[in-house]
């Protein structure tokens, strides 16, 4: 009776996820496809008495908000957590990066997302390796002495890397529409 209601309410299914993550594609699309999981997953009879009842929309609407917002949801844990420590250190390191050129921090989200792009846009012009070594040092917030210890790469080697990359973005960010 669940896979009948699933295959009868796809769209329905997956509109209630669309509202639930504000059209974000494909964060919408993963979370109604886990929603069917759960659902599949499920004690049947529970499932098939909450058809029965015709409760089974309220069922998947609090359950796609509660994957969609727990971060201990099966949902966070496979599309989301690696995301979400992604933006934590590029947050961190746009507001290092917006200290060091002396920027106003007025909160503003739109400008939040336009410098972080920005940053990733320009980020993709350096090598590899000092891309690498400057996401690492500011993401994992690891020592110079603590990534010589870790990759056998000399200290000095590991910060003239770091120091050059940011060197670069903070001249782009200055000579960029994000001077303020």
């Amino acid at each position: 009776m669940i896979q009948r209601y699933i295959r009868e309410n796809y769209d329905s299914i997956l509109e209630i996820a669309k509202v639930i993550t504000k059209g974000r594609k494909p964060d919408y699309e993963d979370l109604a496809h886990e929603i069917m999981l759960l659902l599949l997953t499920s004690n049947r009879e529970k499932m098939n008495i909450l058809v029965e009842k015709k409760k089974i929309k309220f069922y998947i609407i609090r359950a796609t908000i509660n994957q969609y917002r727990s971060t201990s949801s099966p949902y966070f844990k496979k599309y989301r957590k690696e995301f979400a420590a992604i933006n934590k250190q590029t947050s961190s390191l746009t507001e290092h990066l917006l200290h060091q050129v002396n920027l106003d921090l007025t909160p503003s989200k739109n400008y939040n997302e336009e410098v972080l792009e920005f940053i990733d846009e320009k980020l993709n012009d350096v090598e590899w390796f000092e891309k690498n070594c400057f996401a690492i040092y500011y993401g994992d917030e690891l020592t110079l002495d603590a990534m010589s210890d870790l990759t056998g790469i000399s200290r000095n080697t590991l910060y003239r890397a770091i120091r050059d990359t940011r060197n670069y973005l903070q001249d782009e960010i200055q000579e960029s529409r994000f001077r303020r």
